[in-house]
């Protein structure tokens, strides 16, 4: 739904909604939340809301792919350091914690591994399906089971984060993952692959 290039008033609207939803999500479940007390926080009027949303959920996925591309814009995808990547991903989310909150509890969890997987993979990867890359399809192939593998780890594990309190830091849950899966010093973090190297097992 979020898109960088949409026109700056639609975007000031769903931005206006969202933090709406969000402020009424603190204190009411999100069954209980009405169109027009989203509209009245933002400002805007119902035919606004509906203009650019169906229903109120489509606040949540949109505010889902906006602070995902926050968060991969601020990611140099061709770093070595393992723990500061992780870090960096666990400390980010640990600062929406609210949005995690939500999220998970109303089930939009598949739908934000989802789109993690599909938005890092655009950033990082030709897309999977683009014939014009000089990729051969076993290499995208594979770089896209990587790529759902390493972000539905992590996602779980911001949902198990969530669940306790966010009871660890950044940096230890960071080390756990280091721990439990040892990156070589030779693996890009973005392919997945031996520095300088474009293979896959297939």
């Amino acid at each position: 739904m979020y898109n960088p290039s949409l026109h700056p008033q639609v975007r000031y609207s769903l931005e206006a909604m969202t933090k709406g939803l969000f402020f009424f999500l603190q204190s009411s479940p999100l069954e209980k939340i009405t169109v027009s007390q989203i509209c009245a926080q933002a400002g805007l009027t119902r035919r606004t809301f509906y203009r650019n949303c169906e229903k109120k959920e489509d606040l949540i996925l949109y505010a889902c792919d906006r602070l995902i591309e926050e968060q991969l814009s601020e990611v140099d995808f061709s770093s070595r350091d393992a723990e500061a990547l992780y870090c960096h991903f666990f400390a980010f989310w640990e600062a929406h914690r609210q949005f995690l909150s939500a999220i998970f509890q109303y089930g939009f969890f598949k739908q934000f591994v989802d789109r993690y997987v599909g938005l890092c993979s655009e950033r990082m990867h030709f897309p999977l399906q683009d014939s014009a890359s000089e990729e051969s399809r076993d290499t995208r192939l594979f770089r896209y089971f990587s790529d759902s593998f390493l972000l539905g780890g992590l996602s779980r594990m911001l949902y198990a984060w969530n669940e306790e309190d966010f009871c660890f830091s950044a940096k230890e849950m960071a080390r756990t993952i280091l721990f439990l899966v040892p990156v070589p010093d030779n693996i890009s973090l973005a392919s997945g692959n031996p520095a300088g190297t474009d293979r896959s097992p297939f």
